[in-house]
């Protein structure tokens, strides 16, 4: 079973392995920050905001994984940032770098790359852009959103061949996501092909912001989203977040009622009007499904973020305790003191109180959220509101 295990924590970052096999030879870490859940949260953060709040949070988890393994003692002349285009340039990296650890002497790399869905399956398109510039013994930074891995896969495999055609070599690969599974599948494959080819590689390093998400399929139990692309929160369905990222679930109701945790990076970042186009679409699904079925507000709630643990026994609504969610998520979390496990069973109270829930029963119910949601989307469109 894989955990996450708490290796570091201060006011501005926890930092988390995710323990299973040990022969692993990659390291995953999972880094929770302020920033990084605010800009996943409240999805209407877009544009400058969106890139300011992730090179915060990119600065705190750089600073933090550096506890661990030490980047920042580098030599900046070895280090390349390596940029998918055009995710990648939300995450603002090589700021964060300068920021973390004073680095200036990096060199920067670029691919464009751009999935397309063709006969039921993703392939990569628009990748005739590249432009690499990079020293040899490298280190190389890269951040983008990974759902199907078909981006990532490609951009590396670009950067194999010119390394090699270059003769030169990869010493450490840090990879930082917002995303699924799917990366640590191709990143094991590359690190795999690196220490074949590269004598002296040190290091696979891939660092999940805020969890390792669940991605979307064709059999995913939900009314609306989209396979292959959508990173939900669901434990059920395997997401494995960080006990910080949780407890923000419950600052408001709407959170944990969104379609995908991030949406889509690249309209976030550079089409705003497109990306709140995107979340009302979404929501507009919703209302309609919501008034057809008659879906109650528990039961969508449940299906995207699930709250058994918060039970004795959640079909009878029995009420649980922190003691009970410390004992249902000791083997999920480690390194988690009990004060914690009562502020969080403290802030699902706050928000799921009990006259809350009979409400939420009501069939038909997540109708009145959305249409609430809905009204308030179209609000961002008046002049001035982003």
């Amino acid at each position: 079973m894989e955990r996450l295990k708490r290796r570091f924590r201060d006011e501005s970052v926890s930092v988390y392995t995710i323990s299973g096999d040990p022969c692993d030879t990659l390291k995953q870490y999972v880094v929770s920050t302020r920033d990084t859940r605010d800009l996943m949260n409240y999805p209407e953060i877009v544009s400058v905001g969106f890139r300011r709040k992730m090179r915060n949070g990119i600065t705190n988890a750089l600073k933090g994984i550096s506890r661990l393994e030490d980047l920042s003692r580098l030599d900046s002349r070895k280090v390349n940032v390596f940029h998918i285009l055009r995710g990648a340039l939300n995450f603002e990296i090589v700021s964060a770098l300068n920021r973390a650890f004073g680095y200036k002497w990096q060199s920067s790399s670029y691919i464009s790359s751009q999935r397309v869905l063709k006969e039921g399956s993703f392939e990569v398109s628009d990748d005739l852009y590249r432009k690499f510039v990079v020293p040899d013994e490298a280190t190389i930074y890269s951040c983008d959103i990974v759902a199907s891995g078909i981006s990532l896969d490609n951009a590396l495999r670009y950067l194999d061949a010119y390394m090699e055609s270059s003769d030169c070599r990869i010493r450490n690969l840090v990879f930082i996501t917002i995303g699924c599974g799917e990366a640590a599948r191709v990143l094991r494959k590359w690190d795999k092909i690196f220490r074949e080819k590269c004598p002296g590689y040190e290091r696979t390093i891939l660092c999940y912001l805020e969890g390792r998400f669940a991605l979307a399929s064709d059999d995913t139990p939900l009314e609306n989203f989209s396979p292959d692309t959508d990173l939900l929160k669901s434990s059920r369905l395997g997401a494995l977040i960080s006990p910080e990222f949780e407890y923000s679930q419950f600052e408001k109701m709407i959170i944990a009622l969104e379609a995908c945790v991030i949406y889509d990076g690249g309209k976030k970042g550079f089409e705003p009007l497109n990306h709140i186009n995107e979340i009302l679409e979404f929501w507009e699904r919703q209302l309609e499904s919501a008034r057809k079925k008659n879906i109650s507000l528990w039961e969508e709630y449940n299906l995207r973020f699930p709250l058994e643990d918060y039970f004795e026994d959640i079909e009878n609504l029995s009420p649980g305790s922190s003691g009970i969610l410390m004992e249902k998520k000791k083997n999920l979390w480690r390194g988690v003191s009990s004060k914690e496990y009562a502020e969080l069973y403290g802030k699902f109270k706050w928000l799921w109180e009990d006259p809350r829930i009979q409400g939420a029963l009501r069939a038909g119910s997540l109708a009145g959220v959305c249409e609430k949601k809905i009204k308030y989307l179209r609000s961002l469109y008046r002049e001035g509101s982003f």
